[in-house]
């Protein structure tokens, strides 16, 4: 490798399974904590289906499914290995969360015990994904400190944006809230990515090609399309505009979840496409 080589393992082919299992994770931990603060069965459950795709995902990424125990065997050394545990345990957690909710609603203590025991692992699980890629220390664009809580916020952002699509028809006051917590987590997000772009522009040479490429380079339309017009322009305009009119439109509201949804997924993947190695001949 003597010039900026893209990496590959992470995107192409069943490397693909690796943005879907990232997104997955994202968006059912933070969906899960909202759901767990607004008391949502629904979404929590939601949350636990999200989490197991989030596992056959990555079982299909490996190629050997047979083999995804092994998973388990390095977390002193493995980002990956550590989220697969996270992965286990909030589902393991979650479950028992949801049986004990569904059937046995006047063990408070339990349920609230459990509940947040869960939530510490889909936060754990929700974050890991942003370790697990900003570890790789030759990948510039993703060697970042702010790249864990990029993911984490625009996870939590995308689980909002569903509790509140799956919430549509119920207490106004309670939309009202999932609305305004929606809008600051929306602008918090965009306001992370900005400051992602700007330090990687500004850290190396390597990490400036790769966010040039993700501007103008040959992933720039799914970059602009994908995550700052459907994951960030949209649902903040539409978020503004209920704010202003005082009601909110149901069609409006679900076309911010979709799009939240969509932008969500592609941020994820032109942060995985975006990845280039530095020369071995650099002195970086």
């Amino acid at each position: 490798m003597v010039k900026y080589t893209q990496q590959k393992s992470w995107i192409d082919g069943r490397g693909n399974f690796i943005a879907l299992a990232f997104f997955l994770g994202g968006i059912s931990g933070g969906l899960f904590m909202a759901a767990a603060y607004f008391d949502s069965i629904l979404g929590m459950f939601i949350a636990w289906l999200l989490s197991l795709l989030m596992g056959i995902s990555y079982m299909i990424h490996l190629g050997q499914p047979s083999q995804f125990w092994r998973m388990f065997m390095k977390p002193q050394t493995s980002w990956i290995s550590r989220g697969f545990i996270f992965i286990m345990l909030f589902i393991g957690l979650t479950f028992i969360t949801l049986i004990l909710a569904q059937w046995f609603p006047d063990a408070k203590s339990a349920i609230a015990t459990f509940k947040i025991l869960a939530g510490i692992f889909a936060f754990a699980q929700s974050i890991y994904t942003g370790f697990a890629v900003s570890y790789v220390s030759a990948i510039k664009l993703w060697n970042s400190a702010i790249l864990p809580i990029l993911f984490v916020v625009c996870g939590f952002s995308g689980g909002m944006a569903v509790l509140l699509g799956i919430s549509l028809g119920g207490s106004e006051s309670q939309l009202a809230l999932m609305e305004n917590i929606t809008r600051i987590t929306l602008i918090a997000f965009a306001v992370i990515l900005i400051v992602y772009l700007w330090n990687a522009t500004y850290s190396n040479a390597a990490a400036k090609d790769a966010v040039a490429r993700l501007l103008g380079g040959n992933i720039a339309v799914i970059f602009w399309i994908g995550v700052v017009v459907l994951g960030v322009l949209i649902p903040i305009a539409i978020s503004i505009s209920t704010y202003f009119m005082g009601e909110s439109s149901t069609a409006l509201l679900l076309t911010a979840v979709v799009t939240e949804i969509i932008g969500g997924l592609a941020l994820r993947y032109v942060i995985l496409e975006g990845g280039i190695y530095i020369p071995l001949t650099s002195g970086e």
